[in-house]
């Protein structure tokens, strides 16, 4: 049999070992790296306390308290912080990915998961009678296991919080829609961030080394915005089957900081005054909190950067004038990610005198 084991700390000759009702009211995802800070420094300030400092306190009954996991770990932190941004009551708590994970386990899994104990005891039973083969559909009622199968998804998809509602509609007839779900309305958040346009220039020839030279020109805003439409096409072409939906949260399900909340993020180009700008268009269910904002942030920045941006900006996009590159995030220039609001209250750029390609 496997050995179980886990992550903890025993006391030498512990006193007594009282406890008091903990009651969750928020599971939140860290980095692997916040979560090790933390829980080497229980002094140390961390946005996610902070931003649900509100559901922290003690009354009679319980500690009302938030459980931090561990995003690419296994272990947890228990934290009442009483009002304030650090863990001022904390407890380590082993394991706490599997806690996390039974608290979400639907009852009808519960009783998929005792009909197979069952099944196993009673084969392991008639297996010291000497029976050796087996029928599972002897050992089991399919029927009520595929009954069991479909309340289940419809229980988890009614914990979701971008699901409205959902029912199990089987009527008992084949080939007919058994689980009716209906989504929450999604709202729209965009993040504008200023674009670098390069267009390659004709080759020269360096007769000293005795070959061509490629070189390319950095466009003004007002001259990438008149290849607007090119952009948004290589951006469309650029885009696989799996973004069809989500975008690039297709490829983001494991960042538990803000996955839940976060349906889709789709990047574009969008003229704004007398340039163009790069988007990141995200639909959100419900509200993002301060640090899920701040972790989503964080995120498409590093797209700009390294992720979507930097397999973008390889990309050549075929103009009548030469090819041009385009790229999300700029090194050498004043780079940020600003909402719709800023963009807008920001002061329009001066217009620059360019004429305008034929």
């Amino acid at each position: 049999m496997n050995k179980f084991y886990m992550n903890g700390k025993l006391i030498h000759k512990a006193s007594n070992h009282n406890t008091k009702r903990c009651e969750v009211e928020k599971w939140v995802f860290l980095p692997h790296s916040d979560f090790e800070r933390l829980k080497a420094n229980q002094y140390q300030e961390h946005e996610a306390i902070t931003a649900a400092r509100d559901l922290m306190y003690e009354d009679k009954n319980a500690y009302h308290c938030i459980m931090l996991l561990d995003e690419y770990g296994e272990d947890g932190l228990l934290i009442e912080a009483e009002g304030f941004d650090y863990p001022r009551l904390s407890m380590f708590v082993p394991d706490a990915k599997s806690i996390y994970e039974r608290y979400q386990t639907s009852e009808s899994e519960l009783k998929l998961h005792d009909m197979i104990k069952n099944t196993v005891e009673k084969i392991a039973e008639l297996a010291h009678t000497d029976k050796t083969d087996f029928t599972s559909a002897d050992m089991i009622d399919m029927d009520e296991v595929e009954s069991l199968i479909k309340n289940a998804i419809v229980q988890q998809l009614a914990q979701r919080d971008d699901i409205k509602m959902a029912e199990n509609t089987d009527i008992g007839v084949d080939f007919q829609p058994d689980i009716h779900v209906e989504a929450e309305k999604l709202t729209e958040l965009k993040f504008y961030c200023p674009l670098k346009v390069q267009r390659e220039i004709k080759p020269s020839f360096d007769e000293d080394e005795d070959e061509f030279f490629e070189d390319t020109e950095e466009l003004s805003d007002f001259e990438a915005l008149e290849y607007e439409s090119e952009i948004s096409d290589a951006i469309e072409a650029y885009q696989s089957d799996e973004e069809e939906n989500r975008g690039i949260m297709a490829y983001l399900s494991d960042r538990k900081r803000f996955a839940d909340k976060v349906y889709s993020i789709f990047p574009s180009v969008e003229k704004v005054g007398d340039r163009l700008m790069g988007v990141f268009t995200c639909q959100i269910c419900g509200e993002l909190d301060s640090y899920e904002y701040d972790e989503l942030l964080h995120e498409l920045s590093g797209q700009a950067s390294d992720g979507w941006g930097e397999g973008f900006e390889q990309r050549d996009i075929h103009t009548s004038e030469g090819d041009i590159y385009v790229s999300f995030y700029d090194t050498c220039g004043a780079w940020e990610l600003m909402t719709e609001e800023e963009v807008k209250a920001a002061p329009e750029s001066p217009s620059e005198d360019i004429g305008m390609r034929m």
